[in-house]
């Protein structure tokens, strides 16, 4: 009998120690951004040295990889800016979307890829822009389409 009892307390502690682990295992999943979710057409603006330049965000999956299209372009009203597109790496950490340049589609003179941080809220993405060359500090928005 003892043996039986010894045995039922220690399936019991195994078996909450599995269910603990699995818990907090999906606890973490969930923080962790998906990248499914940010799969679309995402257009807003973002700030550029040349100042608030519109912005059109192609995300897809190619493979077992996610990438996006990073089109820019003049704000209606606005003639800031030249037009121009590059191809971007998308990963994610535990908190946040990473997008960074990678290839140039069509390149304006003069101008650097920027990259992308952010999170999504809603049909909402945004966040900070930064550049490998330097530039940066700023923010951007888009919204699902």
């Amino acid at each position: 009998m003892k043996n039986t009892s010894v045995l039922k307390i220690f399936w019991i502690i195994a078996s909450i120690a599995v269910i603990g682990f699995s818990v907090a295992g999906c606890a973490l999943k969930e923080d962790t951004p998906s990248m499914d979710e940010l799969v679309g057409e995402w257009k807003g603006s973002y700030g550029a040295n040349q100042g608030e330049t519109g912005l059109t965000l192609s995300v897809y999956k190619e493979g077992s990889k996610y990438k996006a299209i990073f089109d820019f372009y003049n704000l209606p009203g606005r003639t800031n800016s030249l037009e121009g597109s590059y191809y971007m790496n998308v990963s994610t950490d535990e908190s946040k979307y990473i997008l960074k340049g990678d290839q140039w589609i069509s390149r304006p003179s003069n101008y650097v890829f920027v990259d992308l941080y952010g999170t999504i809220s809603g049909n909402v993405f945004s966040g900070s822009v930064s550049s490998p060359q330097g530039g940066g500090g700023t923010t951007f928005r888009v919204v699902k389409q």
